[in-house]
């Protein structure tokens, strides 16, 4: 019995060796076939092996189950998107198959690859240049266009893609993918986006001009695009800016001038380099004179009498006066202070008058001269029955009539042969009695013109002039 089972087993022995032998002889070798990625949706394969025991093939499995017998060529059709794997393997004679199947991987690509842009400006940019970066779904190149709907537009491109100098206002960038097989997006990746690199203009529409009257001021201002505004007052440093709204206001602010300025700044950051302006001056003191209108008075000291048109006699002046121009101002016994007005600026000018009688004048506009001619009696006769000599008269100059004069403003003098124009000084005009005006400096520079001889020249500190008559006469007492 164990010869028989010996016997049986080395029979056995003997039938098993020739099979594992061939079957590690059996090998397979694919010589055609896809690799890599295509762009159809069919495959075809070609093998050999040097065994002719025939094939097994399988596609996306790794089941055991799935081999099915095949010859070459192998092909396939309506195969799905993306990867796949290729399996074949041979068999001996025996049926015994290749233990290492030949595998040939690929990737279908049938539709058109999809394009993302990554990477863009957003809404309104404040620059002239814009880059835009994209990917694909698949391998291959890529097309853009800007501002184009013609085919023509379309150009090659690769991420990213710049554009300097773009102009202003709106732009559309698109662009589309080509992948290696030609397949082409048919929806462009779009971006849309706007340049505004100009910046607002700023306007004032309302607010206070020239001199107010309140120490308050309120500015109402408008820009040509939307967007924050920036103010400032009295100032111009570039820390001073702080944001505002589009209307803006102001207390307790201080006696004397002021300067206002807004500035827009659109909604992508452009600031106007021209700010809108405005230029005040608050007085909450006494009304202000008005040039070529009217004057302001007040007494310094001493008796001052004022007689204004349409007044039958003087009148004191006691305190601050606003009064029309053409008054008759008596400062024989007193000293004035005299305000008027250099214009639309708003600025004034004073002086202190004393020692005569003179009449105002002003032209209306800016910075005319303030006029003060000579006025009231000359009393160049003493009365009674003894008279002194007019020379005697004439030379002490005492009985003809006089204005002293000392201020800052744009004044002039003026007498019945000559006038004196001074901006800062203090200086003498008097109608003497030997008929001549005499022009004295104390103190500065005065411009001097003679009435008789017509000629202008300048008399500077203890200087003086005199303007005669053609032929000297004894005037009678007169009102300009």
């Amino acid at each position: 019995m164990l010869i028989v089972m010996l016997t049986g087993l080395a029979l056995l022995a003997s039938f098993a060796l020739p099979v594992v032998a061939s079957a590690s002889r059996t090998n397979t070798r694919i010589t055609s076939g896809p690799s890599g990625t295509i762009f159809t949706d069919s495959a075809t394969f070609t093998f050999v092996s040097p065994e002719d025991g025939g094939f097994q093939c399988r596609l996306d499995s790794d089941d055991p189950d799935d081999w099915r017998p095949c010859a070459s060529p192998k092909s396939y059709s309506s195969l799905a998107e993306g990867a796949h794997t290729f399996e074949v393997r041979a068999l001996n004679k025996s049926g015994n198959a290749d233990p290492t199947p030949a595998k040939a991987r690929f990737t279908v690509v049938t539709e058109p690859p999809e394009t993302t842009i990554t990477s863009r400006p957003i809404g309104t940019i404040a620059t002239d240049s814009a880059t835009f970066a994209f990917i694909s779904t698949g391998p291959g190149s890529f097309q853009c266009r800007l501002d184009s709907s013609a085919p023509a537009g379309w150009s090659p491109c690769s991420s990213p893609q710049s554009y300097p100098s773009l102009a202003e206002g709106g732009h559309t960038f698109e662009v589309r993918a080509l992948d290696e097989g030609g397949n082409l997006d048919q929806t462009p990746a779009v971006a849309t986006f706007a340049v505004d690199t100009q910046p607002p203009e700023t306007t004032i529409t309302s607010g206070p001009s020239g001199t107010i009257d309140v120490a308050s001021a309120i500015f109402a201002f408008t820009s040509s695009e939307p967007g924050s505004f920036q103010c400032r007052l009295d100032s111009s440093a570039p820390a001073a800016w702080s944001p505002c709204a589009s209307s803006q206001s102001y207390s307790s602010l201080a006696e004397g001038a002021h300067g206002f300025e807004v500035r827009g700044r659109d909604e992508v950051g452009n600031v106007d380099p021209t700010p809108a302006a405005a230029s005040f001056t608050v007085y909450t003191g006494p009304p202000k004179p008005v040039a070529g209108e009217s004057v302001n008075l007040e007494p310094v000291e001493g008796t001052i009498e004022l007689q204004c048109p349409g007044e039958d006699a003087y009148s004191k002046l006691t305190a601050f006066k606003q009064v029309p121009l053409g008054c008759l101002i008596n400062t024989r016994r007193g000293v004035v202070n005299l305000t008027a007005s250099k214009g639309q600026s708003g600025e004034l000018q004073g002086g202190h008058f004393w020692g005569g009688v003179f009449i105002t004048g002003q032209k209306a506009g800016d910075n005319q001269e303030v006029e003060l001619k000579l006025a009231g009696r000359r009393m160049c006769e003493r009365r009674g029955s003894k008279q002194k000599p007019l020379a005697t008269l004439s030379k002490s100059g005492r009985r003809g009539r006089k204005l002293w004069g000392s201020g800052k403003g744009n004044y002039k003098t003026s007498g019945s042969y000559g006038s004196a124009t001074v901006r800062g000084t203090t200086w003498l005009v008097v109608d003497r009695c030997d008929s001549s005006t005499l022009i004295k400096v104390d103190e500065g520079t005065v411009s001097v013109r003679d009435f008789v001889k017509g000629k202008s020249f300048t008399l500077t500190t203890g200087e003086q002039y005199v303007a005669k008559a053609l032929i000297p006469r004894l005037d009678p007492d007169l009102f300009p």
